[in-house]
């Protein structure tokens, strides 16, 4: 044998994925904004009255069942923040029901003066969170990029066969 055959290859194979995507990032920083919004809502009113008290968080008027909406709708986006994989389209999603929510409640608010708490700034408020939301779902990638570097090297074996 020549020296040439003597030698084999050995490859290895690193891996590096990139876990976080800009939708993750979005989706979180919906979800802590609605969170705490909701939840300084809640604490201000107390859990007496559904929809009768008011509190204003930010200019926006709230009842306790919008602070409840908001409490939800913002767990279901930080839940969406964890994975790569879920998050697009729970941006999609959510991001089109709060749209289509926040189009309705600023086209005709007055329905949802008594029950959510305050009309058009709310309308408003979910408009601009449905279309972040979709912005942010539909330029985040579907799939996460794996990057693999090879490393080959040249191994003498130690028994040659004669």
């Amino acid at each position: 044998m020549t020296h040439d055959e003597a030698q084999t290859v050995r490859r290895s194979r690193s891996v590096g994925r990139r876990t976080v995507t800009i939708g993750q990032i979005v989706a979180g920083l919906l979800g802590l904004f609605l969170v705490i919004v909701g939840g300084v809502a809640i604490a201000r009113l107390g859990f007496e009255s559904l929809t009768g008290d008011t509190t204003e968080v930010l200019g926006i008027g709230h009842t306790l069942a919008l602070g409840i909406i908001d409490v939800i709708v913002g767990l279901i986006f930080l839940s969406a923040a964890t994975t790569s994989f879920g998050v697009r389209s729970t941006l999609i999603g959510l991001g089109s029901l709060a749209l289509a929510f926040g189009a309705v409640v600023t086209i005709e608010p007055s329905p949802f003066d008594d029950f959510l708490g305050d009309g058009r700034p709310l309308g408003v408020l979910y408009l601009l969170v449905g279309i972040v939301a979709l912005i942010a779902g539909l330029t985040t990638p579907s799939y996460v990029t794996e990057e693999a570097a090879f490393r080959e090297e040249r191994v003498d074996e130690e028994h040659t066969v004669p």
